[in-house]
C-alpha cells in the first residue's frame, strides 16, 4: 500500500508566519568534510576530512573539449543507495566523537533547502519550480532530510552535449586526494530559531593562507580548525587509519586535511553572450554559506580568463532583501517537522506541480540510518545523566582493532576481482564483483583445490549473451537473441543463477523515467538541443522486461498500469528503441497480462517497418514527442 496522505500545504499557508523577526544565518561553523574515492561498488569509501580540489588557473589552455562520461547527480545516492546520509554521519563522528546531535533540529542536503525555498518564491528557482520528493525521518526532536532523484547518475555519451561544467573544473583545480570523485562539507548554523546541519558538495578552494601547504607536504601546518582536529591533517597515506563501523559497508580512511570554510568556491560556467546574474545562484551559495565564485564565461568552449570573486558581502546583501520570503521559509520547516512527527517520525513530502501543494505523507520504510548511529541521541542522553561513559581509550583500542582488520579488505583492488575461468571449455576474464556467484565460485575452487592449475566450470546457459549485457550493457542482449522469448526467459534464469541484479533495485518509476532518458531535451544555457541518453534509455529497457515477466508488486493496478504505458512509450518511440527491443517488449507484456480491446488497437498502430537486423547503436535524430495513452493516463 502506498503513503498516506496526512497534510497539504499551499503558498497560502505561509503567509501568516510566526517566526522572529530575522531569518538570518547565523553561528557558522565547519563541522567536517569527506571525499568520496573511487572504489569497487560493494565497498564504498571516503576519505575523512578529505579535501575540495586546489584552484589553479596557471597553463590552462582557453579550450576545453565539452563534457562526457560519467557525471553524479546524487553521489552519496549513486555510491552508497542504502543509507546516503550515513557518510555525514561517520564523518561527524571520526570529527566530534562526542557530537551532541540533539541539540540540531535539521540534518539536511543543500539540496534540499533549495528546493523548498523554490516552492516559497518559486522565481528563486533557475529552472522553474519542478516537482521534487523529500523523505523525512524524525529522531527525538531532530529531522533528518533526505533528497530523493530518479536518476543519481547519467552518462554522457561522445554525440552528447551537456556543456563545459565538469571540464572547466577538471582543468582549473588539482585534486588534492588520490582517487576523489568528489568533496562534501557538513557545516553548521542557525537560522531563524532553527539548528541546522547542512551537507553540500564543493567545487574547490583557493589559497588564501600563505602558510597553508601544499598536499605535497609531508607536515602541513595547522590552521585554527586543523589544529583542533589534530590526526585528521593527514598527508601521508601509510599511515592512515582505515576503519569499517559494524554493521556497515562503508570504508572510511582518515586522509586529507581541513580547509577553512572561507577558502572555498562554487564554479559556473556560462556561454559569454548570456552573463550570469547573482540572482540565479545566490540561495545555492546562501544556503552553503560559500564566499568565493567563479563565473567562467565562454564561446563554444573557448573560456575567457576566468577570476575568483568574494561574495560573501553580497550573499548577506541578498539575505537582507529576502528576509520575508526567508521568514515563510523558517515556517515552511517548522510545519514539516511537526507534521513529520504527527506521521510518527516516518515521512514523505512531495511537490505537486499540478496542484502547487506540497504533500506530506506518512510511510513505511526501512530506517534511513544504520542502527548504531541511532544510539547516538541516547548516548547523548546518558552522558548527561552520567550513565555508560565509555572510556577514550577503550574507544580508541576498539577503533584501531576494527582499522587493521579491514586494512587488508581495502587494499582489494578492481583487478583482484578478475578471474580467469574455463566455462563449457571456453577461457573467460571475468569481473567477479559483476558476477557475485563466481566470487563464492572462484574462493570455493581455490580453497579446495590450492594446486589447480585453473578454474573450471560447467557449461551455463547463454553465458556469452550475459557476460555481454553485464559488460557492455543490456541493449546488447536484445541484439544478440533472437526474437523468441523462450531464450529471455532462459537468460533470466541465468542472471539469477549469477546472482545478477538486473533491476539494480529499481522501482518500476525509476525504470519509467530511464527510458524517457532517451528523449531530446533542451539547454537553456547552451540555447542547444541536447540529445537524449540513448544507451541508458535501451539497457533500461531490458529492465523492463524483467519487469513484465518477473512483476514486483506495489499496488497491482497501479502497477499494471504503468507497465502498460511503459511498453507503449517503448513501441512508440522507434528512434531510440529497435524493432527486436519492441517487439520483444509487447509479446512480453502481451504473454503476461494479454490485451484489452482498447489496449490493442494502440500497440498494433506501431506495427510499422523495421527488421531484426536493424539494430545498430549509433545516435539517431529524436523522433517527435508521440502522444499516448491507456485505459488509464498515469505516465
Amino acid at each position: 500500500m502506498g503513503p498516506i496522505t496526512v497534510f497539504e500545504i499551499s503558498r497560502m499557508d505561509l503567509q501568516e508566519v510566526s517566526t522572529p523577526a530575522s531569518a538570518s544565518i547565523t553561528d557558522v561553523e565547519h563541522l567536517s568534510s569527506y571525499n568520496w574515492l573511487e572504489a569497487p561498488q560493494d565497498k564504498p569509501t571516503i576519505a575523512v576530512p578529505g579535501s575540495p580540489a586546489l584552484w589553479s588557473a596557471e597553463g590552462v589552455s582557453p579550450h576545453l573539449k565539452k563534457d562526457s562520461g560519467l557525471i553524479y547527480i546524487a553521489q552519496n545516492a549513486a555510491r552508497h543507495p542504502a543509507s546516503p546520509l550515513e557518510p555525514l554521519f561517520r564523518a561527524l563522528y571520526v570529527t566530534h566523537p562526542s557530537f551532541n546531535i540533539c541539540s540540531v533540529d535539521v540534518v539536511t542536503d543543500r539540496n534540499n533547502i533549495r528546493k523548498l525555498l523554490s516552492f516559497v518564491d518559486p522565481s528563486s528557482a533557475r529552472n522553474g519550480l519542478e516537482e521534487f520528493t523529500i523523505n523525512i525521518e524524525v529522531t527525538k526532536n531532530t529531522a533528518i532530510f533526505c533528497r530523493e532523484e530518479a536518476k543519481t547518475m547519467e552518462y554522457i555519451g561522445p554525440h552528447e552535449f551537456r556543456g563545459y561544467g565538469h571540464e572547466f573544473e577538471k582543468a582549473y583545480t588539482v585534486t588534492q586526494v588520490c582517487g576523489s570523485t568528489g568533496h562534501h562539507r557538513i557545516i553548521s548554523y542557525r537560522f531563524s530559531d532553527l539548528n541546522f546541519i547542512v551537507r553540500h558538495e564543493t567545487d574547490g578552494y583557493i589559497n588564501i593562507d600563505t602558510r597553508m601547504p601544499s598536499s605535497k607536504a609531508k607536515n602541513p601546518a595547522h590552521d585554527d580548525i586543523s589544529s583542533m582536529l589534530g590526526a585528521l591533517s593527514l598527508s601521508s597515506a601509510k599511515n592512515n587509519p582505515i576503519t569499517s563501523p559494524t554493521g556497515s559497508k562503508l570504508i572510511i580512511k582518515e586522509e586529507g586535511k581541513v580547509v577553512p570554510l572561507e577558502s572555498t568556491l562554487e564554479i559556473k560556467t556560462r556561454v559569454s553572450h548570456k552573463p550570469l546574474d547573482i540572482q540565479e545562484i545566490a540561495p545555492q551559495l546562501w544556503v552553503s554559506q560559500t564566499p568565493k565564485l567563479v563565473r567562467a564565461y565562454h564561446q563554444k568552449g573557448t573560456f575567457q580568463k576566468p577570476v575568483v570573486e568574494d561574495i560573501a558581502a553580497t550573499i548577506k546583501t541578498w539575505e537582507a532583501r529576502k528576509q520575508n520570503d526567508l521568514r515563510k521559509l523558517a515556517a515552511l520547516i517548522k510545519k514539516i517537522i511537526s507534521f513529520g512527527k504527527e506521521c510518527d517520525g516516518n515521512a514523505v513530502l512531495r511537490y505537486n506541480a499540478e496542484r502547487d501543494r506540497l504533500i506530506l505523507s506518512k510511510a513505511t520504510r526501512k530506517e534511513m540510518l544504520p542502527k548504531d548511529l541511532y544510539s547516538k541521541w541516547d548516548d547523548v542522553y546518558n552522558l548527561d545523566k552520567g550513565i555508560g561513559a565509555q572510556d577514550d581509550s577503550a574507544q580508541e583500542s576498539e577503533i584501531a582493532q576494527t582499522g587493521q582488520k579491514t586494512i587488508s579488505t581495502i587494499r582489494t583492488t578492481r583487478d583482484s576481482h578478475k578471474a580467469t575461468i574455463r566455462i563449457g571449455g571456453i577461457d573467460y576474464s571475468i569481473d567477479t564483483s559483476k558476477m557475485p556467484y563466481f566470487g563464492s565460485y572462484v574462493r570455493h575452487e581455490k580453497a579446495s583445490q590450492p594446486q589447480a592449475a585453473e578454474i573450471i566450470h560447467g557449461p551455463i546457459n547463454l553465458f556469452d549473451v550475459a557476460l555481454k549485457g553485464v559488460e557492455s550493457g543490456y541493449r546488447q542482449c536484445f541484439r544478440s537473441l533472437p526474437s523468441d522469448l523462450s531464450h529471455y526467459h532462459t537468460l533470466f534464469q541465468t542472471y539469477k543463477f549469477l546472482n545478477v541484479n538486473v533491476l539494480s533495485n529499481l522501482s518500476i518509476d525509476q525504470v519509467i523515467a530511464n527510458l524517457k532518458a532517451g528523449k531530446a531535451d533542451y539547454d537553456p544555457e547552451e540555447r542547444q538541443r541536447i540529445s537524449g541518453n540513448k544507451s541508458l534509455a535501451r539497457d533500461t529497457a531490458f529492465q523492463l522486461l524483467h519487469l513484465i515477466l518477473y512483476p514486483q508488486y506495489g499496488d497491482e493496478t497501479k502497477d499494471k498500469m504503468k507497465l502498460f504505458n511503459a511498453v507503449m512509450f517503448v513501441v512508440s518511440h522507434p528512434g531510440t528503441f529497435k524493432y527486436r527491443t519492441k517487439r520483444m517488449i509487447r509479446v512480453a507484456y502481451e504473454e503476461q497480462f494479454g490485451l484489452t480491446l482498447k489496449q490493442r488497437p494502440k500497440l498494433d498502430q506501431w506495427e510499422k517497418g523495421g527488421n531484426a537486423d536493424d539494430e545498430i547503436d549509433v545516435t539517431t535524430d529524436e523522433e517527435p514527442d508521440y502522444y499516448f495513452s491507456s485505459d488509464y493516463d498515469s505516465f
